[in-house]
């Protein structure tokens, strides 16, 4: 999918989110921690994004991309924080699309969160929660 391809329209959406397949997504350039961005997300009715599939993936990416960031990893909903090495989001949503760089997740110094748009690959990097990073909230509509 390329920017072209993507539309971004609010839909039945609250004013400056953008709907995609039956939710709604906020892109915040402000960077904040794993738990702050989560926090800031729950109290507009949602959580970090999660992502179900390739599509949601590719849109997440064009949203940060559409916002001017495309260069910067962002925060999304996953970690595993309850228990090492098994990964949640943290909108409950089940975790059955999985979208790793390689050598990916590597759980060094005790990386519990996760970032999207990491490295080469522009994929997902396990990484310390307490590093700031813009973030994508996400609600159901």
């Amino acid at each position: 999918m390329t920017f072209a391809e993507t539309e971004f329209c609010q839909g039945p959406c609250p004013a400056g989110w953008t709907y995609h397949n039956r939710r709604c997504f906020q892109y915040v350039s402000e960077a904040a921690s794993w738990l702050d961005a989560e926090i800031h997300c729950l109290h507009h009715g949602g959580n970090l994004a999660s992502e179900g599939s390739e599509d949601d993936h590719a849109f997440l990416k064009e949203l940060q991309s559409h916002n001017g960031d495309s260069a910067k990893p962002f925060w999304i909903g996953l970690s595993d924080v309850h228990k090492e090495g098994t990964w949640l989001w943290s909108d409950g949503n089940h975790v059955d699309f999985t979208k790793w760089n390689s050598g990916e997740p590597n759980n060094v110094n005790d990386e519990d969160c996760v970032h999207s748009n990491y490295g080469g690959q522009k994929d997902w990097n396990d990484v310390a929660c307490t590093n700031s990073y813009p973030y994508i909230c996400s609600l159901y509509y």
